[in-house]
């Protein structure tokens, strides 16, 4: 069989048939059936293109893949222009330069088909940077699996260790607890009389926002509690105010009965809660010494202050379900602690005693027309207080009044001739002078800087010791002084409970003015023998004569002599301390003494019938507010005292009396005329009182 010379076509001319070919299907039209047909001819049969420089002319020799009758490839050469026109023809696919053109679409669809080609889903994946669905859904399970596993711990631990936590915490929503006030102790006397004790009262309140007419509620509670204008003004702002505060006092420690009636109404917004109100069923009995409490029931000073822990009980709780609205659900209070009261006191207080020495001293301000008075009455023997007194005269009406303030222990004056009674005990005690040693006194001397004297101008004569003590020599007492030593004598005003605070430790007490002996200068280092130039409260004099009272030695004083608890259980309190400072020779040297100022001396206005008594009186110049011994008037400024006890010869009872700035110029400055007529007055209820049994041989002076 004849082989067919191959038939050598214009390539560029087979490329735009084919192109031809491939615009005129619908389905190839556009940009990606332009790029199937390129890569197909691309997949051809490689062209080579060689160019050649011959002479001039370039020459481009281009392998189309014929073939000669040998079989060798037939080259053919194009021009340069005829290159560039084939290179800008896009190639058909080799199939369509090898077969037929289909002869229907669905052939043409298949035939496209054929040719594409895609990368494998695994390639594509990696293209994409996606991972693998198996590890997905793996991984999803296992954080849905850990999610239900918390989940379940969360239900584990909720019903077993928080299961308490959160019962308390659901019951909270329904159950509501209040605070229930413990009782407050009582203060008892020494017999059992109430001093001062606790009752109950209400507390009114008002929540503005709640209230359906304020003015008029406002109005009511007046009526009722009969309010101040001021305080009337303050309620009507609050409920007429923009922005309403939930809660408003209206009154405090009111009377309980009106309280339950302000209850009974029922009103919204009113509040009426109980508490309790301090009362002294003896008036203003004992208040100096009692002190006071604040409105919250917290001890504010004195005995309520010095023992708040002792007389505060611990409170209780009390539980209630409520409905919605607030409202008690009735039969379900509870109370989940009992309140516990605080402890009685039991004062060594005499009520009775207590109350006439503060009548005879508000008497004897008001008729001496003084500042105020002080008394104190002390058991020899044990040092318990029976009565302690403070009258002022009140600045706006001008009464004298039992004052808030325990003046005996806080306040403190220069004691005057009172403190000789101390120089003359230790002098005695060291044996340096006896009750009749003799010294020529002067009436005046100079000391240091200072020109010193005695009260009055008397010849400058021998005197006894005692009758220095008996007529109030401040010359003679400083020449007793200078016998024994100031040094010494400053020893014995610190043994006799000078410049200390006593063991009563009470709120707010002094210990005096009392320098150190090498702090003292110029004449304070002689008129200290006398009561000047230092100062002492009334509780620490008292104390200090009570020294040669109870034969030489110092008992300390107190107040409080038992608690008692809620169950009745009684705890005593431990005894007063006790020295020795003197002898009991040179105690009762004293004593006698101090019998003769009564009898003979400055004293004799405190003279009791039948009843030897030893005392010792004090005129003292108090420092005014000017920093002088003179007001602004000029005039001088006295604290006038006298200290006794009696009987003289087994004594039971020390008593003090201080009458605070008598007049200047009245013969009623004196210790002898402000003070003791107030002991001589007070002796008969003591003996009554206390039951004391004087001596048969007591026949007074």
């Amino acid at each position: 069989m004849s082989r067919r010379t191959p038939m050598v076509k214009d390539v560029g001319a087979a490329k735009r048939a084919g192109a031809s070919r491939t615009q005129s299907s619908p389905k190839r039209s556009g940009s990606k059936q332009h790029g199937r047909s390129r890569a197909a001819a691309g997949r051809s049969s490689a062209t080579t293109t060689k160019r050649r420089t011959a002479g001039k002319r370039e020459r481009v020799v281009a392998d189309d893949g014929r073939r000669d009758r040998s079989g060798r490839r037939v080259a053919t050469t194009r021009s340069p222009s005829e290159t560039r026109r084939r290179r800008s023809t896009p190639t058909p696919p080799r199939g369509l330069t090898r077969r037929s053109k289909p002869r229907t679409r669905a052939e043409r669809r298949d035939a496209v088909r054929s040719r594409i080609t895609a990368p494998s889903p695994q390639l594509r994946a990696q293209d994409r940077k996606a991972g693998r669905p198996r590890r997905r859904l793996i991984a999803a399970l296992l954080g849905l699996v850990a999610l239900l596993a918390l989940i379940a711990g969360r239900v584990v631990l909720l019903q077993t260790s928080k299961a308490d936590s959160l019962r308390t915490a659901g019951a909270a929503q329904w159950t509501r607890t209040e605070q229930i006030a413990a009782n407050r102790g009582t203060i008892f006397d020494r017999h059992g009389n109430e001093l001062a004790m606790s009752v109950p009262a209400a507390a009114i309140s008002i929540n503005p926002k709640l209230l359906e007419n304020g003015p008029a509620t406002v109005q009511l509670l007046d009526d009722l509690l009969d309010l101040s204008d001021e305080k009337t003004a303050e309620l009507l702002e609050e409920v007429n105010a923009e922005e309403k505060r939930g809660f408003v006092y209206v009154a405090r420690q009111v009377d309980d009965t009106i309280g339950d009636h302000i209850a009974s109404l029922g009103m919204a917004g009113i509040n009426v809660d109980p508490e309790t109100i301090r009362v002294m069923p003896g008036g203003t009995t004992g208040r100096s010494v009692l002190g006071r409490t604040d409105i919250d029931g917290v001890g504010a000073s004195g005995l309520e202050l010095q023992y708040d822990d002792v007389l505060t009980g611990t409170g209780g709780e009390l539980s209630r379900e409520i409905a919605p609205g607030g409202r008690t659900i009735p039969g379900t209070e509870t109370v989940s602690v009992e309140p516990v009261d605080g402890d009685d006191l039991v004062l060594t207080i005499d009520r009775s005693l207590q109350f006439q020495t503060e009548e005879r001293m508000r008497e004897q301000v008001a008729e001496l027309g003084a500042r105020g008075g002080l008394a104190v009455v002390m058991d020899v023997d044990s040092g318990e207080i029976l009565a302690n007194v403070s009258i002022r005269r009140d600045d706006e009406t001008g009464e004298p009044e039992v004052t808030s303030g325990n003046y005996v222990a806080v306040d403190s004056y220069e004691p005057g001739s009172v403190a000789k009674v101390i120089t003359i005990a230790g002098a005695l005690n060291e044996g340096v002078v006896t009750p009749d040693t003799t010294f020529e006194v002067p009436w005046r001397k100079q000391y240091y800087d200072d020109l010193l004297k005695d009260s009055h101008e008397h010849p400058t004569d021998p005197i006894t010791v005692s009758q220095i003590l008996i007529e109030s020599s401040n010359i003679g007492t400083i020449t007793v002084q200078e016998q024994m030593g100031r040094f010494v004598h400053y020893d014995y005003m610190e043994a006799f409970g000078l410049g200390e605070r006593t063991a009563l430790d009470y709120p707010g007490e002094s210990p005096g003015i009392f320098k150190d002996v090498d702090e003292l200068w110029g004449s304070e280092r002689v008129t200290v023998a006398y009561g000047q130039g230092m100062s002492s409260t009334p509780i620490q004099m008292v104390a200090a004569v009570n020294t040669i009272a109870n034969g030489g030695t110092y008992v300390a004083p107190r107040l409080v002599s038992e608690t008692v608890g809620p169950d009745g259980s009684s705890t005593m309190m431990p005894a007063s301390e006790t020295r020795r400072v003197v002898s009991e020779t040179a105690a009762a040297q004293t004593t006698e003494m101090m019998r003769r100022v009564v009898c003979e001396g400055t004293a004799t206005r405190a003279q009791v019938e039948g009843l030897s008594i030893a005392g010792k009186t004090g005129t003292a110049f108090k420092a005014a507010d000017n920093g002088t011994y003179y007001d602004e008037n000029g005039d001088r400024v006295y604290y006038s005292s006298f200290v006794g006890f009696f009987p003289a010869e087994d004594p039971q009872v020390t008593v003090l009396i201080a009458v605070d700035q008598p007049p200047a110029g009245s013969g009623g400055r004196f210790g002898g005329t402000a003070a003791a007529p107030v002991f001589a007055e007070l002796a008969p209820s003591l003996i009554h009182e206390l039951d004391i049994q004087p001596p048969e041989d007591s026949g007074g002076c």
